[in-house]
């Protein structure tokens, strides 16, 4: 078969259908000529293949390059998930958000173009995102939900495979409220059954936190009861087990849900979170420039209170203006698409948007760069789908979980020991109307530092254990130490006011008032190296290589004003001092030297030595014995 360019004005569809007919060898050759080495196959995966799974393996990759515009060649897992459901074989998919799980999707439908695939998602707005992303690939893509129009012409379409994937509400698939809704009454169709090649199951962790009862509670949605995700292990065993996968022959293909390029963070709310004034930092005063952030919210007046809150902190000429918007299901669809559109756009006004739960699913949004959970998520599964929201396109970007105080002092004590479900509730069994602090998911609130690669290892609040003083110098006087802590402070002052992370670092990053304090209390002849600096505060390596130096010249700098050496003692003497003259037998003061005390005796002082007192008492006494003569 001849290329496509062989034609005035090839279409990408001509080259699509050029490369499915290729041999391996044919498609080999095409590669190595046309895909670039800044986008480089999975070679190390596809080497490892057999013919059968190396032809679909470089096909897939060539059909990626073609239809993305040249711009993306599937990853490995990508393509292992791929070759998985072209031989007919169960998959899942275990990645973060972002990661990249539709193309596994989207490659199914360039291989096979002439089958029709279906994607059951559990949000509409979700579904439209899925739609759009689908038709920029060249595929016809249709939603079907209660929104779906009856319209017979379309339905006939979809019946007879011109749409070549379905994006499906899960109440679709059976009876609901009493009636059989047309896409299940289709699927009894054997002819129509035939042309379905897979099925997908988009965020299938909702089969378990929804579809199924737990702890007293029913189920929240019974649709996904009979039902590639973001979720916990114990999640994909559940899904693996309603679904009746073959432990034997299906494929788990499991990933990180961590991005290199977010932080996660936490950090307490002040009293309650009525109190908006914890989202102070989002807007500074004096108004510099705004960060795209989301804010996530579980009440839906909360959203819209916080809302209002934010937008009053703008200047006078911005507010109102939609740089602060609130998004939840109660608002009207006219609202919602304007509002999410004008947030999507990398143009648009809207800069920091108030959502309810159903923004923390299937929000594609490139450009966010933080994410604000205000308040403990229930379940550890919802605050990974909300930290994957932020830094879609690779841009460093933040995730902070603004977590409640009762959250540093809930009891465990009633939480059981049935490990196969950490995000059971602290509080055991739940009650239909319980208080948010006993919804809470254990692992939402049990935290355990482990990290295997000791060398990536950052603890931004090191615990401090009790060491036994070392021998050696004294400490730094005591008149010296606030001289110097007030330096220090200063300096930090200074130092943070210039760091440019300053909006989400604080200030106690760098130096906190323990360090501040060791700082001052050790001897200056212990604090004369980058090392010494670094053991005092007990710091890493990157706090080190950024800090380190300038806290030590702050030090230096003080003692050389401050502090005055004491002289040196003088050398000792090396000369030999003479010979005592040898003394006499006799030595003064002994024994023959020695004479006794005298006796004391008695004596009777005359008149003349007695007191003046005493004497005038006489002659008074003398006076009144003459008078009685």
């Amino acid at each position: 078969m001849d290329p496509p360019n062989a034609t005035p004005h090839p279409t990408i569809h001509q080259w699509l259908d050029f490369i499915r007919q290729l041999s391996l060898v044919q498609q080999q050759e095409f590669a190595s000529l046309n895909i670039p080495a800044t986008l480089p196959l999975a070679t190390a995966y596809i080497e490892l293949l057999d013919d059968d799974y190396k032809t679909i393996a470089i096909r897939a990759s060539i059909l990626v390059y073609i239809a993305s515009n040249k711009k993306i060649v599937p990853r490995q897992y990508q393509l292992e998930a791929s070759n998985a459901m072209a031989h007919g074989l169960d998959s899942t998919v275990d990645s973060g958000t972002g990661s990249g799980k539709t193309l596994c999707q989207i490659i199914l439908n360039l291989l096979f173009p002439k089958t029709t695939s279906i994607t059951i998602s559990p949000l509409k707005r979700l579904q439209i995102l899925q739609a759009a992303e689908f038709t920029r690939w060249g595929i016809r893509t249709i939603c079907i939900n209660e929104d779906t129009p009856s319209d017979v012409e379309l339905w006939n379409n979809i019946r007879d495979g011109y749409f070549q994937h379905l994006i499906v509400q899960p109440e679709q698939l059976k009876m609901f409220q009493g009636h059989l809704p047309r896409l299940a009454r289709l699927l009894n169709t054997p002819k129509f059954v035939k042309t379905i090649a897979c099925v997908h199951i988009d965020e299938a962790h909702t089969h378990h936190s929804a579809g199924l009862a737990h702890h007293g509670l029913p189920p929240f949605r019974p649709a996904w009861d009979p039902s590639t995700s973001s979720g916990y292990v114990y999640q994909r065993a559940a899904v693996v087990e309603h679904l009746n996968f073959n432990p034997k022959t299906f494929i788990s293909l499991k990933l990180s849900s961590n991005r290199p390029n977010i932080v996660y963070a936490t950090h307490r709310i002040v009293g309650s979170l009525k109190d908006f004034r914890n989202l102070d930092f989002l807007i500074a005063v004096p108004f510099t420039r705004l960060l795209k952030c989301i804010i996530l919210h579980d009440d839906t007046q909360q959203s819209a209170d916080a809302a209002s809150y934010l937008d009053k902190r703008l200047p006078a000429n911005l507010s109102n203006s939609g740089i602060v918007m609130h998004y939840h299901g109660g608002m009207s669809k006219d609202y919602l698409t304007q509002v999410f559109d004008d947030f999507s756009n990398p143009n648009g006004i809207c800069k920091i948007l108030n959502a309810a739960e159903g923004a923390s699913t299937g929000l594609d949004v490139e450009d966010i760069v933080a994410v604000v959970d205000y308040g403990v998520s229930q379940i550890k599964g919802t605050a990974l789908q909300r930290g994957g929201r932020c830094g879609r396109r690779g841009q460093h970007s933040v995730y902070l979980v603004m977590a409640e105080p009762w959250a540093y002092s809930a009891s465990l004590d009633a939480a059981g020991t049935d490990s196969s479900d950490p995000d059971r509730p602290i509080s055991g069994r739940l009650a239909k109307n319980a208080e948010k602090p006993a919804r809470a998911g254990l692992a939402m609130i049990l935290r355990q530092w482990r990290n295997l690669r000791e060398t990536d290892r950052v603890h931004l609040n090191p615990p401090r254990g009790r060491k036994r003083k070392a021998k050696g110098l004294p400490n730094r006087k005591v008149a010296e130490r606030a001289l110097l802590q007030e330096r220090l402070r200063r300096w930090l002052a200074a130092a943070h006011a210039a760091d440019p992370l300053r909006a989400v670092r604080p200030a106690s990053f760098i130096l906190d008032g323990n360090a501040i304090k060791v700082l001052s209390t050790i001897h200056q002849d212990r604090m004369k190296t980058h090392e010494q600096a670094v053991a005092a505060v007990e710091e890493t390596s990157e706090w080190a290589s950024q800090w380190a130096d300038l806290v030590l010249s702050v030090i230096t700098e003080f003692d050389a004003e401050f502090h005055v050496a004491a002289p040196e003692p003088p050398e000792a003497s090396t000369a030999v001092a003479p010979r005592a003259k040898a003394k006499e037998n006799h030595v003064p003061g002994g024994d023959r030297d020695w004479v006794p005390p005298p006796k004391k005796t008695k004596t009777t002082p005359v008149l003349a030595q007695i007191t003046t007192n005493l004497r005038r008492s006489t002659r008074l006494s003398g006076k009144r014995d003459n008078d009685k003569l």
